[in-house]
């Protein structure tokens, strides 16, 4: 890992990515990743305060790990995505609020915006995330993130569908877009 991870990760957040990671890959999945990551002590963080922190650095090494076990496994990171959504907010909170608070709860230099929200489309800008910052890596555990994070905060009968610029993984600034989420009536 090349590059400066400044900023905190607070241990919500890592409880929530590990239990995505064990319900979509199993346990043994998820301490395979923390073995790449040479992090295998904390499979027991969900012991933990909620609202202390994990230096990124650290959080990152996590992600480096994922997407090096996971390389071009794009059906499942999204499931991941998902997966994670749910974990993190578990709870009834609008998509705005949700938005707010993983902002909040990842404390590093990058920053997720809604630029337009009207009842047919909400527009995100995304800087810097920090799911798919490696070249090669697309963006695809966030965006089964974002997509989730929608549909369970709309009523039933709507479906999200997510519309981006084509994205070029080997890009060094591909991290950094604009994100469609369009909310259908079916």
């Amino acid at each position: 890992m090349i590059g400066d991870y400044k900023g905190f990760v607070k241990n919500k957040v890592v409880v929530a990515l590990l239990q995505a990671y064990q319900d979509t890959l199993d346990y043994d999945g998820m301490k395979s990743i923390l073995r790449e990551a040479e992090m295998l002590y904390l499979k027991d963080i969900g012991e933990e305060d909620p609202n202390n922190t994990l230096d990124f650095f650290y959080f990152k090494k996590i992600i480096s790990a994922q997407n090096c076990l996971l390389y071009d496994s794009s059906d499942l990171l999204y499931e991941i995505g998902k997966k994670f959504s749910f974990y993190l907010f578990p709870f009834g909170k609008s998509f705005k609020e949700k938005i707010y608070e993983i902002n909040s709860s990842i404390i590093t230099d990058w920053k997720v915006n809604i630029i337009e929200n009207n009842e047919n489309e909400i527009i995100l800008q995304v800087h810097r995330c920090i799911f798919c910052s490696e070249i090669g890596v697309p963006c695809t555990l966030f965006k089964g993130f974002l997509v989730h994070s929608l549909q369970k905060s709309l009523p039933s009968g709507h479906r999200i569908i997510y519309e981006r610029d084509k994205e070029d993984v080997y890009d060094l600034n591909h991290n950094s877009y604009i994100a469609k989420l369009k909310i259908e009536k079916y």
